[in-house]
């Protein structure tokens, strides 16, 4: 309980109000700009081909089971990686060239990094980060075949983790405070864009929901990390990657994670920046919410069927690529109603479609939503209740003025 009201003390002390703002520098340090990539020096790099996209259909991306499931290669793992955290594109001004992802990122800082734990994919076996500017494999540590065996023989399946971690200096330097808003924020767009990715190749994704955080720096050898004051990285989550089958467990033994204790780990983390800013509230917010061990728990969703998808002219892949900019509003388009309510549907939960077939938790966000230009609905303040269970508590705690009028009969939208 003590945790608790500390992570609150967080959250209300990082919070915008009228009267003042969170604490930040006040201005971009533009000399001491973090590096957007993360290298580890020292290591053998395993080059990623990149291939042609394949084009599978707009329902892919929400329904693995209309595409054939695409076997665990080198050339496979490429794209999973590159559709889901690679780059998408550079752009440049005069004096200034940077790069953008498939993977959205508050401010494009991009904190979020990813590692692959791989028992055995084309000869590859062990540890590595995923560097996205090279688009390649950087090795961390080998795992013996017989600990690798022992991860396939748990699963009952071929298939691979990855885990994510968060940089949280990416973000205070121009955020300050409210940094680990930001890294959360962030590690869940990757958590979407890799359930994505896997879908259109025919996988499946898990939430390994038992591990504690203490449990992910085991496996990714952080606890041997010298890290360099202010450029911590610190684990967030682990996802189990397979192909089609029952399930599998959300969990891994403790025989398994006791036995990356003694591997070697290779190679040491780049200099992000010359100096840094220490926000000492994040790392105690960081400390307050560490993750136990706990029991595996599943969530299992009401699982209503999904509205008929609309057809689109683009192919997954192709909508992946494509940039997602608030610069591009022309404040003239509208979109029909029916498009609006087909957007909506997609963020309830289902057990059978992604993202949320990862069981990452229940429900608990429900959307308030300005509608501007809509076909057909009034301009106005609307809420889309994604949790029944929660709506008199949100009648309870916001303005009186609110109508709760329900506006569509299929799902909860109030205006």
């Amino acid at each position: 309980m003590e945790d608790y009201k500390k992570v609150i003390f967080y959250h209300l002390e990082t919070k915008h109000y009228p009267h003042r703002l969170a604490r930040s520098l006040g201005y971009l340090d533009w000399a001491n700009q973090p590096n957007p990539f993360r290298f580890w020096e020292g290591t053998e790099k395993v080059e990623l081909p990149l291939l042609e996209d394949q084009k599978h259909p707009y329902e892919a991306l929400y329904d693995y089971r209309v595409v054939n499931t695409k076997p665990f290669t080198l050339e496979n793992l490429s794209k999973f990686l590159e559709m889901a955290l690679g780059l998408s594109a550079w752009k440049a001004i005069p004096g200034a060239r940077w790069s953008v992802r498939m993977n959205p990122s508050s401010g494009n800082l991009h904190p979020t990094e990813c590692y692959l734990i791989l028992p055995h994919v084309n000869e590859l076996q062990g540890v590595y980060h995923y560097n996205p500017f090279l688009h390649a494999l950087e090795k961390r540590a080998d795992i013996p075949y017989a600990v690798s065996q022992k991860i396939k023989d748990f699963f009952e399946t071929e298939g691979f983790i990855v885990v994510l971690t968060s940089i949280p200096w990416r973000e205070s330097w121009k955020y300050g405070e409210r940094a680990y808003r930001y890294c959360l924020l962030d590690t869940g767009h990757a958590v979407g864009t890799i359930r994505f990715s896997a879908s259109i190749m025919g996988w499946k994704a898990k939430y390994l929901n038992s591990l504690s955080d203490k449990d992910l720096e085991i496996l990714l050898g952080f606890d041997k990390v010298r890290w360099i004051r202010g450029e911590e990285e610190v684990p967030e989550i682990a996802l189990f990657i397979f192909p089609e089958v029952k399930d599998v467990p959300g969990t891994i033994p403790r025989e398994i994670i006791k036995s990356f204790e003694g591997l070697n780990f290779y190679g040491k983390p780049n200099v992000l920046s010359n100096e840094r800013v220490l926000w000492e509230i994040i790392y105690e917010a960081i400390s307050n919410t560490l993750k136990p061990e706990t029991e595996e728990i599943r969530y299992v969703y009401d699982d209503i069927p999904i509205l008929n998808i609309l057809p689109s002219y683009l192919s997954a892949e192709e909508i992946i690529r494509r940039r997602r900019s608030g610069m591009a509003y022309d404040g003239k388009t509208f979109i029909p109603k029916e498009l609006f309510i087909h957007i909506l549907d997609k963020t309830l939960p289902r057990s059978s479609y992604s993202p949320f077939d990862l069981e990452i938790s229940e429900g608990y966000v429900n959307l308030f939503i300005f509608v501007h230009r809509v076909e057909n609905l009034k301009e106005g303040l609307y809420c889309l209740v994604r949790n029944e269970e929660t709506l008199e508590r949100l009648k309870d705690e916001t303005s009186k003025e609110f109508i709760w009028e329900k506006i569509f009969e299929d799902f909860i939208i109030l205006a």
